[in-house]
């Protein structure tokens, strides 16, 4: 049952697929990067940076510890936090739109690589992967700011968890669409291997 709810959803988004729709996507991903990494807007990784004494986002950790997730929300401040809850609601919003933007590219890729139909399609899921890995951090991490100044060891792991997961999967996505890309590329220009 679980292979075909895989699969159903997999041709679901090839079924959706069109070139027009993934770069609208794009458009407003990019969009929201821009809000959060060079904006002067509040919710900007510039301003929170500062607020923070230059402590950056756990979002973009690679992992972190309970007591380093604890000890990192305590050099944030009041107003760092404060803006962090801003930031995460923004975050829900733009986990959809790169999700799907990332199948869409990650479906496009494979289809010109490996042709329609194949079982490798289902890599298109990836992105999805990635979207639920962020919003349990999103959820971890609120729940953290929620406690503050308790602190709860076991959602402090599990954010510090899922936060890993989602930049193994952030990996592993990338190495598939550089890899399809460099496949293509080879094609493009003419190499075979015999």
């Amino acid at each position: 049952m679980c292979k075909n709810l895989i699969k159903g959803v997999s041709q679901w988004i090839e079924r959706r697929y069109s070139t027009p729709l993934m770069l609208a996507l794009f458009l407003v991903v990019f969009g929201f990067f821009w809000l959060f990494n060079f904006s002067s807007l509040p919710i900007a990784n510039s301003e929170f940076v500062r607020l923070s004494g230059h402590e950056g986002l756990l979002d973009a950790m690679p992992f972190y510890s309970a007591q380093e997730a604890y000890t990192t929300l305590m050099h944030y401040g009041d107003a760092g936090r404060k803006l962090y809850l801003r930031f995460l609601a923004t975050d829900f919003v733009f986990i959809p739109f790169y999700s799907l933007s990332f199948a869409f590219l990650m479906t496009q890729t494979i289809r010109a690589v490996c042709g329609a139909g194949t079982s490798w399609l289902r890599l298109n899921l990836l992105p999805f992967g990635i979207g639920l890995f962020d919003c349990a951090e999103n959820i971890c991490i609120l729940g953290m700011l929620g406690l503050y100044p308790e602190s709860n060891t076991i959602l402090g792991t599990i954010s510090g968890v899922v936060t890993l997961g989602k930049w193994l999967l952030t990996l592993a996505t990338v190495s598939c669409l550089v890899y399809g890309g460099f496949v293509l590329l080879v094609r493009r220009l003419g190499f075979k291997h015999s």
